[in-house]
């Protein structure tokens, strides 16, 4: 039973040095951590309703709380961050206990059972950088998610403002058949007066058209309220009747001040950065291997007693061991360090390639924002106004005879295809501001 008691109090020895170097990170502190204005995604399954009165900030809420690619790319931030310590953590102890089956004999009595406790500890450095480069991995995890929810945020922004377009378009379409359908008592009353069917039947034609616009618009809003569903996690046929309104925004139109924002902000590139922090972490790392890992060791032989009287009779040795690894094959680390140096060069590179992919998209963001502002200005204060001005005209002409149905009908279907180009541009230059925030990181703040 000695032997036993010995063993415990040893293996209990050697749990204690390991606890003692352990600090424990709680899982409660890394789930309360401040993301989305102090809300974690991790738990939430929070399922809103959404009218007419819900605002655009609150679609991104049930977003942010709700998307199931971006509570993956949450996890997937949280395990790298839990990884931080135990990269730079000491590597396990070694503990192992021999039986001799033929017991030695020595002077003061025959030895019978060893116990071996073993730490290695990496050469000095080597913890420091591992912890450094899983640090690197996590923030570049977190870029991840960031880039996710930059690019949720914006897709959610741009279906919105798909919603505008087609309540406005249905709008004018409704307002166009009413006006058509104020052409029919016209029609009919020059029928009586001796003029021809001819115009009637236009008007019946066109109100067909005017209607199976409408119908199309309306089947148009089944796949984005599918989409929009999608995107806050609900039932793709879970209801959806909002009204869009389109935010009151200011965007900054210097060339050099977005790019630095963009320089600044964006996450693609930090993402890159992160990388490349790592990477440079692992080249240090690398070079390390080019030394030896030292161990430290306790050995402990229980001794019995001998048959003689002998001085330290039965005396337990204890014996204190260092060894070191011997890293031989020099080309083996020369070539693990070289690759290492390589794919820091390849992350530089792409570095680039993303830099010059987003000037390349802030450049077309601002030449469609401006190509659309102009045609907004053109349609909302020369085309509509007098073309609506022209179908006065032309309407009071009908009534007296002085003008064809078939003139009254053209300029009305102008009418029509002004108006939805009108809020087509408009659209578009919301959906181009979006974009902006997307390459810059802004955040859209309502006035």
């Amino acid at each position: 039973m000695q032997i036993f008691t010995q063993i415990t109090l040893f293996t209990t020895l050697a749990s204690g040095l390991i606890s003692c170097n352990h600090r424990f990170v709680p899982i409660v502190k890394l789930k309360q951590m401040p993301l989305l204005k102090g809300m974690s995604p991790e738990n939430s399954s929070h399922q809103s309703r959404f009218d007419a009165s819900t605002p655009f900030n609150k679609l991104l809420q049930a977003a942010a709380l709700n998307n199931s690619a971006l509570k993956v790319a949450y996890l997937k931030w949280q395990a790298e961050l839990l990884q931080v310590y135990p990269a730079g953590a000491l590597p396990d102890p070694q503990m192992s206990f021999t039986h001799y089956i033929q017991e030695v004999e020595t002077r003061v009595g025959p030895q019978e059972q060893a116990l071996t406790v073993m730490q290695r500890f990496p050469w000095f450095g080597k913890l420091d950088l591992q912890a450094a480069m899983q640090q690197e991995k996590a923030r570049a995890a977190q870029a991840s998610y960031d880039i996710l929810k930059v690019k949720l945020f914006s897709e959610i922004e741009q279906i919105y403002y798909d919603f505008y377009y087609l309540q406005e378009s249905l709008k004018i379409a409704k307002e166009n058949k009413r006006l058509l359908l104020s052409f029919e008592p016209i029609s009919r009353n020059l029928i009586k007066t001796g003029k021809s069917a001819k115009d009637l039947l236009k008007v019946q034609v066109e109100l067909g058209h005017i209607e199976d616009r409408i119908s199309g618009l309306k089947i148009r809003w089944i796949p984005l309220k599918s989409r929009m569903n999608e995107l806050l996690n609900r039932h793709m046929m879970a209801p959806m009747n909002i009204i869009a309104v389109l935010p009151k925004t200011e965007s900054v139109r210097d060339d050099s001040v977005l790019h630095n924002q963009m320089m600044t902000n964006n996450p693609e590139l930090k993402l890159i950065d992160y990388r490349l922090a790592a990477a440079e972490n692992k080249i240090l790392l690398a070079r390390k291997d080019f030394y030896p890992d030292l161990t430290l060791g306790l050995n402990y032989v229980r001794t019995t007693e001998s048959q003689g009287n002998q001085q330290d009779d039965s005396k337990d040795p204890v014996m204190v061991t260092l060894g070191i690894s011997l890293p031989l094959n020099q080309r083996k680390y020369a070539d693990l360090e070289q690759a290492t140096v390589k794919e820091f060069t390849a992350i530089r590179w792409s570095r680039q390639q993303k830099e010059r992919q987003l000037e390349r998209r802030l450049k077309m963001a601002l030449y469609e924002l401006e190509d659309n502002e102009r045609v907004f200005t053109l349609y909302d204060t020369t085309l509509i106004p007098k073309n609506k001005q022209s179908l006065k005209i032309t309407l009071q002409a009908y009534r007296n005879g002085k003008a064809s149905f078939l003139e009254l009908i053209d300029i009305q279907r102008q009418l029509l295809e002004f108006q939805l180009m009108q809020k087509k541009s408009l659209t578009k230059i919301h959906k181009q501001q979006a974009i902006l925030r997307e390459l810059t990181s802004l955040s859209i703040k309502d006035k």
